[in-house]
């Protein structure tokens, strides 16, 4: 049993890094469930838009996260070892790759932008395929300028600042929540007004809260940071070893998050096939989740950070200590939080104006993520982010990738459409790919076959 100085050492550790981010994801989920309902008023046809192109961009999100997670690891590390300069310069280098890298991608994207949703979505309905594309076109030139702002906040959290990519991401999500409101639903104040845009508006108004987003976070980064402050041009002169010590951590990340976005993107084809009042129900679940999956993904970040660190200062004992607290912490608030949800489900579905047909599904898709995630989804993703910290990549990536692809898609199709279980049968798939990642990565953990893997020091 772990006594109770240690109990309050390790909780006073994992809440500051983590509460911050607990506070970005809070308000990032809370503003995007709003964002949803907006965009739910202008009709059924753009939620099911705004969840096919959420998809898409989730694919393409998780590309950039070579550098994002290659970046935070290596800058944790150099942190970790007290060694500034190398920090200042990994950061410079993956800020670099990162522009490179997303302008390549968001220019395939731009030009290929109708055959992809054709290929994917070509069953949905033609008003669903219309706004998905205006609401692709736009977003798609904000693909750059998220990653760069991504790739800067793991630059912050890796090297322990975490309050300032809460404060952007904020920030950020009260743009596009206020832009939004008035380019969707539009203005009239008598003497001056603006005409509702519909999804163009949505689109627009996201576009904008990211480029002032990436503004932001640069010019912290390069005038105020107290840790990586990259204010010399050299750091961002190419540095190809370290650009391959950054590509050789993060690389297989976005390889594991490329694919398993792509999973998602195969059972979101599945979901197209059923109906949109399905496509409706997985996106308006899906911002409940998010909400939901809050605690989880701070102290996913934050265990990374902590472990990294650890890694940095030769602490390789305590690893496994802080990974299994991290997790025990995640699963005790999701347990709260699902609990709260249950509660008030009725109210929460009634925001984002369901049809009736739609109703049929969500309560169910719903309560079965309030049951699941509690006793699953902690071992399932705490611990690979612990396992990456300490430099151990290729294993996560080996087996999430088979996982998405063996179970969560193979038993989508299963359940939702072989079976015919519909839009639940997808969620039934998702908390068994979680189950069996875990019995995965727990006994990796303990095997400490992570060991010696660190790239910032030598063990």
């Amino acid at each position: 049993m772990m006594a109770a100085a240690e109990f309050k050492k390790r909780s006073k550790e994992l809440f500051s890094i983590s509460m911050p981010m607990v506070v970005e994801h809070l308000a990032i989920s809370v503003m995007g469930m709003i964002s949803t309902m907006l965009v739910s008023s202008i009709g059924e046809h753009a939620t099911s838009a705004l969840g096919m192109v959420d998809s898409v961009s989730n694919l393409i999100i998780a590309l950039f996260a070579a550098l994002t997670t290659g970046g935070t690891i290596v800058v944790a590390q150099y942190i970790g070892r007290e060694d500034l300069q190398s920090a200042k310069r990994a950061g410079g280098q993956a800020v670099t790759l990162s522009a490179v890298f997303s302008m390549l991608v968001f220019l395939i994207l731009l030009i290929f932008r109708v055959q992809i949703l054709n290929l994917l979505f070509g069953d949905a309905e033609a008003d669903v395929m219309a706004a998905s594309l205006v609401f692709l076109t736009i977003t798609a030139f904000s693909f750059p300028v998220l990653a760069v702002t991504q790739t800067v906040f793991g630059l912050l959290r890796g090297s322990g600042d975490t309050l300032t990519p809460m404060a952007v991401s904020i920030f950020m999500n009260i743009v596009n929540l206020g832009l939004g409101f008035v380019l969707i639903r539009g203005l009239d104040l008598g003497f001056f007004a603006i005409p509702s845009f519909g999804v163009t508006g949505a689109a627009v108004a996201l576009l904008i809260a990211r480029a002032l987003g990436m503004t932001a976070s640069l010019l912290f980064i390069i005038k105020k940071a107290r840790g990586v402050r990259l204010n010399k041009l050299r750091f961002f002169k190419p540095d190809f070893p370290i650009q391959k010590t950054i590509l050789h951590l993060g690389m297989p990340t976005s390889f594991e998050s490329g694919l398993f976005q792509a999973g998602r993107l195969i059972t979101q084809v599945f979901i197209v096939s059923i109906s949109t009042a399905a496509i409706a129900t997985n996106t308006i679940a899906g911002s409940v989740m998010n909400f939901i999956n809050v605690p989880g993904m701070a102290f996913a970040t934050g265990v990374m950070i902590l472990v990294g660190q650890r890694i940095g200062r030769g602490e390789v004992h305590d690893v496994k200590k802080t990974a299994m607290f991290a997790t025990f912490m995640s699963s005790a608030m999701f347990a709260i939080l699902c609990l709260v949800v249950f509660f008030i489900q009725g109210p929460v579905f009634s925001l984002f104006n369901p049809s009736e047909e739609a109703m049929i599904y969500l309560p169910a898709v719903v309560i079965s993520y309030l049951i699941a995630t509690p006793l699953a989804w902690s071992l399932s993703f705490i611990i690979p982010a612990a396992l990456r910290a300490t430099g151990d990549v290729v294993y996560p990536m080996i087996v999430s990738v088979a996982t998405m692809l063996c179970i969560r898609v193979a038993f989508s199709y299963i359940f939702a459409i072989w079976m015919g279980m519909g839009i639940i049968g997808i969620w039934l798939a998702m908390y068994l790919d979680w189950v069996v990642r875990s019995c995965f990565f727990v006994p990796r953990l303990f095997s400490g076959k992570w060991k010696g893997k660190g790239v910032a020091v030598s063990e």
